[in-house]
């Protein structure tokens, strides 16, 4: 029973560590004093849960459609978005009555204080075991959670971190499964921490990781005892698959959602992207070469992954070919793999991977496998904390001063072929002063392993001086001088466009006029404000909704998607337009034009050409055709050959209204004398449904048409007709179907199992 505490008394104390020191190294964002810097973190993850919360305090806990970027996106299909990742929802659930911008990034910021913390603490739990001391899972923990890497753009990029720390925790349980295989604690664990890296919202992160979990898992079976072999294939095959089932409800709308947007089909060029190789230096100085350093685990860190391998190289002969977890080789195997992904086409593994490898040709920005790289150096680091106590004197010795050298003979190579030439970032003083640093904290390192012996208390001052190396190359790369209230007041710009958006709610069919921001304010400002844009900033959106931003007539785009407003820095359209207010910047002027008659929302043709989507493109960007009598419909969507012409009767008036009674739902009202085919300029995806149809004798189908490359089309009969277009996508109801049922499944498992025993 004592022993049994001391080590419950042991992980519960190194949690209120890692809490600890992660509070320390953010301490300014959670004083309210500073935040991060703008990027991806305030205008694309904020916005994201802003959304998030308006429509949970509406009642609707599915956010299935976003209407304000894109001229219609499906926001829970949008990974990135992560609804249904259980620490975020915890925290929104918990902060939910708190509604101001600046709250929410608050927030949204301790959320990644968390999970930097969480890091720290996982990696302790599997370096402890790996390494069979408490020490390796100090410092492991340390070096990984305030890496370069961790602290450097993923916090930016939240779904990134909120991805990658489930790796060591998934590891851990996988070493507790293979070794205890009939308790199935440990393989639930790891099925439902899979489950949650898949619900984080990083699918190339999540590779990275399952990678990694795939190999962990060949050499636990290669080197584990026969006995249990079929339990531990069941519970293997049951973490392999289990995970996918429970988060069903997100990755089968998201893979539908990727089969129509921009990534579904990428080339070699676009994703080859890497490290270039000299970017290696920096895993020695921090921030010679770029902003960030996402190869550094610290001067101490290299010195004790350098330990770890002198134990192999000094230790006894192996008598099985493989090695095992707790050896070292594994994961310098692992880690030199991963550098080496990292640099992409810069080297020659990437290519071969490429090719190969599943996934690996899906995503640009190889340079994130360093996330590999840290966690195998920071593994490293752990064993070799441990390995201290059983190198010789002199070989401790050894690899103090082979450290220091090393720091030495570094800055020089350095100095010579980069700095010499100016090819850094920073200037002789700038180098200086971090080679000098670095050789201090190295030279630190070395007197600790200089003196015969150990001790607690010099375990203590390694894993201090690990956390103040990182503190210092890390503390102010993500720091921006104002505090969340300061940071989220809306500019001029934003005020004056969301004024002229509110004074003409209706204008437009019963809804506002979109509106085109040329990049003069971040993209997605309109899910924060109420603003229905035609851009946005997701790297996922529709491919053929993109065709119309890429060398596409203005005015024509403009029509097709019903925007009124347009935010730009142009002083003089080319059209018509009234000069609402302008707002001089730094180096240019920031325009707010309004169109006075902006094409509607949605309108009648009476004619349809039947085109491909190439020839759709050029029809709709010629200015010969005219939008308001034909629509253009694809050959799938009318059963007729390309070049079809089919007339549905005579012009006429039609009067229409539209309203939007929630972000996934507009309700339509027509009354048109002739009938025809309506254009409704929301963009088209599969879920969207026809429902509460009234009208005489009509049969509008289930659901829309893809009209004009990418918007909505509904024939109408003649006379009145009212019904409703709802986004539900069936992959949303058969993915949350699945997830349910194998919740349900699982936990009668292990009530039965229970039982059973």
């Amino acid at each position: 029973m004592s022993n049994w505490w001391r080590r419950l008394n042991s992980t519960w104390g190194a949690l209120v560590l890692f809490t600890g020191l992660a509070a320390l190294f953010y301490l300014p964002l959670l004083l309210g004093l500073r935040t991060f810097p703008d990027g991806d973190f305030t205008h694309h993850f904020l916005p994201f849960s802003l959304f998030q919360q308006q429509e949970w305090l509406a009642g609707r806990f599915l956010p299935m459609w976003n209407p304000f970027t894109y001229g219609g996106h499906p926001f829970l299909a949008d990974v990135q978005a992560a609804v249904f990742y259980p620490l975020g929802d915890l925290l929104l659930l918990l902060t939910l009555p708190f509604t101001g911008a600046g709250t929410r990034l608050y927030f949204l910021q301790v959320e990644a204080v968390i999970h930097v913390a969480l890091a720290g603490f996982f990696m302790f739990l599997f370096v402890r075991d790996l390494s069979g001391h408490r020490r390796g899972g100090l410092v492991a923990g340390v070096l990984f959670a305030f890496s370069g890497y961790l602290t450097g753009y993923p916090p930016l990029q939240l779904a990134i971190l909120r991805t990658a720390i489930w790796l060591p925790l998934i590891l851990w349980l996988l070493i507790r499964a293979f070794s205890e295989p009939h308790r199935w604690r440990w393989w639930t664990g790891a099925i439902l921490a899979y489950a949650t890296a898949l619900l984080a919202g990083h699918p190339q992160t999540f590779l990275h990781l399952s990678y990694a979990v795939g190999a962990w898992i060949l050499l636990l079976f290669l080197t584990q005892r026969r006995k249990d072999a079929k339990v531990r294939i069941l519970g293997t095959f049951a973490f392999c698959t289990l995970p996918f089932a429970l988060s069903a409800v997100q990755w089968l709308p998201s893979w539908e959602f990727t089969q129509s947007s921009v990534r579904a089909a990428v080339d070699y060029a676009f994703v080859s992207g890497g490290f270039p190789i000299r970017d290696t230096w920096q895993m020695v100085f921090p921030d010679i070469l770029t902003q960030f350093s996402p190869l550094y685990v610290s001067a101490v860190g290299l010195v004790l992954a350098v330990v770890a391998l002198w134990q192999v190289a000094g230790g006894a002969p192996r008598r099985s070919p493989v090695p095992s977890p707790q050896s070292p080789v594994p994961i310098l195997l692992f880690t030199l793999t991963a550098l080496l992904l990292s640099f992409g086409g810069n080297a020659f593994l990437y290519p071969i991977f490429y090719r190969f490898a599943p996934g690996w040709d899906l995503f640009r920005g190889q340079e994130r496998a360093a996330f590999l790289v840290v966690f195998g150096l920071s593994v490293l680091a752990g064993i070799g904390a441990v390995a201290l106590t059983r190198l010789s004197s002199r070989g401790r010795r050894g690899v103090a001063i082979g450290a220091i050298l090393s720091i030495i003979c570094g800055a020089g190579i350095v100095y010579a072929f980069l700095q010499g030439n100016g090819q850094t970032a920073v200037d002789n003083a700038t180098f200086a002063q971090i080679a000098g640093i670095s050789l201090i904290f190295a030279a630190a390192t070395a007197a600790l392993l200089w003196q015969p012996g150990w001790s607690r208390r010099r375990t203590a001052l390694l894993v201090a001086l690990a956390f103040a190396n990182l503190l210092w190359a890390g503390f102010d790369t993500n720091l921006n001088a104002f505090g969340p209230a300061r940071k989220t007041i809306l500019s001029p710009e934003m005020a004056a466009l969301q004024a002229a958006v509110d004074a003409r709610n209706d204008a437009n069919l019963g809804l506002p006029g979109r509106v085109y921001n040329e990049f003069r304010v971040y993209e997605d400002y309109g899910m924060r404000l109420g603003v229905e844009d035609v851009w946005g900033s997701s790297p996922l959106r529709s491919a053929r909704y993109a065709r119309l931003f890429d060398n596409f007539p203005l005015d024509r785009l403009w029509q097709l998607t019903g925007v009124e407003h347009v935010l730009t820095w142009r002083r003089e359209l080319f059209g018509p337009s009234e000069l609402l207010a302008e707002f001089p910047q730094a180096t240019d002027t920031t325009f707010l034009h309004r169109l006075p008659d902006p094409f509607p929302r949605a309108w009648v043709v009476s004619q349809i050409h039947v085109a491909d989507d190439d020839e759709a493109v050029a029809l709709l960007a010629d200015s010969a055709f005219d939008l308001r009598s034909t629509v253009i419909l694809a050959p799938e969507e009318s059963n007729l050959p390309a070049g079809t012409e089919i007339p549905l009767g005579p012009p006429g008036v039609a009067n229409i209204q539209l309203q939007r009674p929630a972000p996934n739902h507009l309700h339509v009202d027509v009354s048109s004398a002739h009938g025809g085919l309506l254009v409704v300029s929301e963009v088209w995806f599969p879920g969207w449904r026809i429902e509460n149809v009234t009208c005489n004798g009509c049969d509008l189908g289930d659901a829309p048409l893809r009209a004009n490359l990418t918007f909505l089309g509904v024939f109408l009969s003649p006379g009145q007709t009212t019904f409703d277009l709802v986004y539900r996508p069936e992959s949303v109801r058969l993915g949350l179907s699945i997830s349910v049922v194998s919740a349900v499944i699982l936990l009668g498992v292990l009530y039965w199992w229970r039982g059973r025993r």
